[in-house]
């Protein structure tokens, strides 16, 4: 996979990374680091995410210390899953395994685990599924509270793995399994209002605010969960009752919902302060990751996901790090939005966000942002979660002309794309499972044909 955003003048490349980073958070100007923090995110992954290993954790491989900070663990409330938001869209999906095979590793003890705890107890007494605490280990070892939808948010990345993919074999002996289970878990866990709508019961919005029912973040992972599980069903063509009963319950999940200030809300009452400024932006999950928010098919939430994304500001006075920058970064390219999502691409340079050596710095260190950072500049190339390829929905300014080559896109693709003087010239759309897909650039789409392993070279027409 190769990306290309220009060139950099001879004078800076000649300056060591510190003052070239440094530089370029100030005044910009600097392709090449863009470049390069782009393909370190990869490179990170490849390093310390292989086939028959563990996972990225907090600090991947690079922890120095026997008392590391947060125990050098894993984090299910965005940590982990933001470690592989790359790994589809930037052609890295067998580093994606590591964490399959993590999780169903522990299923046995998590199961232990969420059975035992009274919360989670059912008019049955039996208890199915499994949920999961915000940090957990290798060996079975769960730590700080529950985080409940992590379970859904972990089922996100099995349909992922899938949808870039296309493996149906895989699908149905290791995700499909999975993604059904934690549907079950939540069957018995939601609760029902007077009106006959479904809230997930005591919920949070990591890490701030109350637990209440009905909470933004939770809902919006769950719909996600059954969103998934019924396309899973339906490309086996199996459990077809089940599939319809899900399907019926992400109906009567309660939705997004606009504030009285035009934001998105975070929790079911309206009670957003426009002066939170906290790091997290939990309630954003349906914009992305998730997909229930999109500026095409709701554009009413999607202006509200904005007002609340530019509330939530990046003052340096506040606590937003640089995940947090990463995550900001995909959500502006998801609401179409190129210039802001390139200016938070840029926090990542200053010394606030990363180390000398581009590690990021939510001190002393963690590189969940390094990770995010480059899902975030493939979402501004290609987007393909609105049952299309859409290319460059997000490119700003600062990239006039370039090319990327080696994006994956959902459904089973590989794309090449190239742009000069800010308008599309070229693409270069490979099948792998050979399905028929659209393709959009601005107001222009296309129908393409493919046979797996074909290709089709589309022109600056979509022609």
């Amino acid at each position: 996979m190769s990306l290309d955003l220009g060139a950099t003048p001879a004078d800076r490349l000649a300056l060591p990374t510190d003052q070239r980073k440094v530089l370029h958070a100030e005044q910009g100007g600097d392709p090449d680091l863009e470049e390069l923090l782009f393909q370190y995110g990869r490179y990170l992954l490849i390093s310390c995410s292989r086939s028959g290993g563990l996972p990225a954790n907090l600090q991947g491989l690079w922890n120095d210390s026997n008392k590391p900070p947060w125990h050098s663990d894993y984090h299910a409330n965005i940590n982990i899953q933001m470690n592989y938001w790359l790994a589809e869209p930037a052609n890295l999906a067998e580093c994606h395994t590591t964490l399959f095979d993590l999780i169903t590793s522990q299923l046995k003890p998590w199961r232990k685990a969420t059975a035992e705890e009274k919360r989670f107890a059912t008019a049955s007494g039996k208890s199915r599924g499994w949920a999961v605490r915000t940090s957990h280990g290798i060996h079975g070892d769960i730590g700080w509270q529950w985080d409940v939808p992590a379970n859904a948010w972990y089922c996100q990345h099995f349909w992922w793995h899938y949808v870039f993919g296309g493996d149906k074999r895989w699908l149905k002996r290791v995700a499909y399994p999975v993604m059904k289970e934690t549907c079950e878990f939540w069957e018995d866990r939601l609760k029902p209002l007077p009106d006959g709508r479904l809230v997930v019961p005591n919920g949070w919005s990591p890490e701030h605010g109350p637990h209440e029912n009905g909470v933004s973040y939770c809902q919006q992972i769950v719909w996600d969960l059954f969103n998934n599980y019924v396309a899973a069903s339906e490309a086996l063509g199996v459990d077809a009752a089940y599939r319809a009963k899900i399907a019926a319950m992400r109906e009567k999940l309660v939705g997004p919902k606009v504030g009285s200030w035009g934001q998105l809300q975070e929790w079911m009452a309206d009670r957003d302060d426009p002066n939170d400024h906290h790091r997290h932006t939990s309630h954003l999950f349906a914009v992305f990751p998730g997909q229930q928010i999109s500026i095409v098919k709701t554009p009413e939430f999607a202006a509200a996901a904005r007002k609340s994304l530019v509330a939530r500001g990046e003052d340096v006075k506040s606590d937003v790090r640089e995940w947090s920058f990463a995550w900001r970064t995909a959500l502006y390219a998801r609401l179409h939005d190129g210039e802001n999502a390139h200016r938070l691409f840029r926090q990542l340079f200053s010394n606030r966000n990363t180390c000398l050596n581009l590690f990021g710095l939510h001190p002393p260190m963690q590189i969940d942002g390094n990770f995010g950072i480059t899902a975030g500049v493939c979402e501004m190339m290609l987007q393909s979660h609105e049952g299309e390829i859409n290319l460059l929905p997000a490119l700003p300014k600062a990239w006039p002309g370039g090319s990327v080559k080696g994006l994956r896109a959902r459904g089973g693709y590989v794309v090449d794309v190239a742009w000069k003087d800010g308008q599309f010239a070229s693409a270069m759309i490979r099948s792998i499972t050979g399905r028929e897909c659209k393709v959009r650039c601005g107001g222009k789409v296309t129908t393409v044909r493919l046979k797996p392993g074909q290709s089709a070279q589309l022109g600056a027409t979509l022609e």
